[in-house]
């Protein structure tokens, strides 16, 4: 609803819940018959669902494969985390930030902030600072060893009017050119993935042509399940 042209955009989501306990996220607040005027009800045929029982799931990257599959040739292409919440008129922003890199091969990505005091409730951000993905290394501890983005630092960008260019690609928060999904797909043959699907995209996507970008502003912003929002999220 805060979007400036709701009627352009298309969702796909792949909703993995335990039935009679998690309410499907497609479900309006109240009947469409009652009020039709629900974002839910208005924009319904612009909505793609597709369910899965959560003890069936199989972890994120078979997941974000099924999100994949229900790309329809749209001219761009944004993926993002469950429990976001975005500034008003976040389409045009975005498009803008993706424009202004010149580049058909860009990639705008990160690790989204908080969203506690960082946006008000009419959807305006209060911050001037983004996160940018550049803090990464090998996992400790661990028998193999594979590399693992940890917290992201977040400044003022000292690169203004285009995004920065960055080394890493984050699952959290991509958008680009729809051609991006069609090239370098979710590897569906990767179960219980979790640590190693960012690698696995932003290794196939750089080496094909892709440039990664930390966006110069946030356009939405992640309940993380911390504080007052981790008894939100049954955390």
């Amino acid at each position: 609803e805060r979007a400036a042209h709701p009627e352009r955009v298309r969702v796909g989501i792949t909703d993995q819940i335990v039935e009679g306990e998690d309410g499907p996220c497609d479900a309006p607040y109240r009947p469409c018959k009652e009020d039709p005027e629900q974002m839910l009800c208005k924009y319904k045929s612009q909505l793609d669902v597709y369910q899965v029982d959560a003890p069936l799931a199989i972890g994120p990257v078979f997941a974000r494969h099924l999100g994949h599959r229900m790309y329809r040739g749209e001219y761009y292409y944004m993926q993002s985390d469950a429990h976001v919440t975005f500034t008003r008129n976040w389409d045009m922003d975005i498009i803008s930030q993706q424009e202004a890199t010149k580049n058909e091969m860009a990639v705008l990505s990160t690790y989204l902030s908080d969203v506690e005091g960082n946006i008000d409730k009419n959807g305006k951000s209060l911050i001037n600072s983004r996160p940018i993905m550049c803090n990464t290394d090998y996992e400790s501890g661990q028998k193999n060893k594979y590399l693992r983005h940890g917290s992201q630092p977040e400044a003022v960008p000292t690169i203004r009017g285009t995004p920065q260019l960055q080394p890493y690609w984050a699952a959290g928060y991509s958008f680009s050119r729809g051609h991006f999904v069609v090239n370098v797909p979710y590897d569906f043959y990767q179960p219980m993935i979790f640590q190693g699907e960012e690698m696995s995209i932003g290794i196939r996507g750089f080496t094909i042509g892709y440039d990664f970008y930390a966006p110069e502003r946030s356009v939405c912003f992640h309940h993380y399940a911390e504080g007052k929002n981790a008894k939100a999220r049954n955390k």
